[in-house]
């Protein structure tokens, strides 16, 4: 059998889209439309397809930043883990990434939330096949998702590097 090798020609907002899509995939699971968790219809929240939309959101907005800054990642070692993806970023991106999500007064914060959430995308979708508890938060996940695609957008339109 003979192999075929693509190569993406995926720009950055690209990535940006790709990463919307699945954080609006993440909101419907976490909450009907106007809002609630739980009805009289008896929608419930779909808690971890909510956490996998909501932290492969996060992957793409991250690669985002990496594709406008021409920064590699390997995508085996590093591709759904967005604790190592936001750690190639610059210091100063770093930086802003943590003051907007996180903590303004202590980006180690929002570091120390990416540690905990770093393979929710791939942990969770297997949660099934590991023996015992399996801890999510679908609140925190989607809300550094909210967070970060604000601050992608932000960063997207305001660094001097990468495709305008």
């Amino acid at each position: 059998m003979m192999e075929i090798h693509i190569e993406s020609q995926a720009k950055e907002n690209d990535y940006f889209r790709q990463g919307k899509e699945f954080l609006a995939a993440a909101w419907r699971c976490f909450s009907n439309e106007d809002g609630s968790i739980v009805t009289n219809q008896g929608f419930y929240q779909l808690s971890a397809p909510c956490v996998v939309n909501a932290a492969f959101s996060c992957e793409m907005f991250l690669k985002a930043l990496l594709k406008k800054m021409d920064i590699p990642y390997n995508q085996k070692t590093e591709g759904h883990n967005i604790y190592m993806l936001y750690k190639k970023l610059p210091s100063d991106v770093q930086n802003t990434i943590a003051k907007r999500c996180g903590n303004k007064d202590n980006p180690t914060v929002f570091e120390s939330i990416l540690k905990r959430h770093n393979r929710d995308f791939v942990d969770i979708r297997y949660f099934i096949e590991n023996q015992g508890w399996t801890e999510m938060s679908p609140m925190e996940m989607i809300t550094i998702a909210q967070n970060l695609s604000v601050t992608t957008e932000y960063l997207l339109t305001t660094l001097e590097i990468g495709e305008k």
